[in-house]
């Protein structure tokens, strides 16, 4: 139950604090995704980076297109196909965005040595990677270390 709590309590403080810099969390991880796997990624990538229902994503695109961070240009290996791009606001704000995350997690890690915030690192891995294959999902590298 610790787990499930955890997520729950996690998913609403980055909702708010992505709401502290006028973002959502789902527009947060879109532009992260493409900040660090793009800049050019089409949407199936992207909702497996995510996490977010093809549905979802779309709202969130629609937004983020909405505010000049993203365009969607068609795919020239799929004519029925997008992909979606980061623009320079976009990737201004990704920038913006990914500090603020790790801000985030620097705070609330506060109290663990780098030995242990290493040792979390590699558990929580270990879980990610079950419940990859738990949910179908192939197992990824994501997300990819920070330099």
């Amino acid at each position: 139950m610790w787990l499930t709590r955890f997520s729950r309590l996690n998913s609403v403080a980055l909702e708010g604090h992505a709401a502290g810099y006028g973002s959502t969390s789902s527009e947060s991880a879109v532009l992260g995704a493409l900040l660090l796997g793009g800049p050019v990624l089409n949407p199936s990538e992207l909702t497996t980076l995510v996490v977010q229902s093809p549905g979802g994503l779309t709202k969130t695109l629609r937004r983020l297109e909405d505010a000049g961070h993203i365009r969607r240009r068609p795919d020239p290996g799929d004519r029925r196909a997008l992909l979606v791009v980061l623009t320079e606001k976009g990737r201004r704000a990704a920038e913006r965005a990914d500090v603020a995350l790790h801000s985030y997690y620097d705070d609330l890690l506060v109290d663990l040595s780098t030995q242990e915030r290493s040792e979390l690192t590699l558990v929580l891995r270990k879980v990610l990677d079950r419940l990859e294959v738990a949910s179908g999902m192939a197992r990824s590298t994501w997300p990819p270390p920070r330099s």
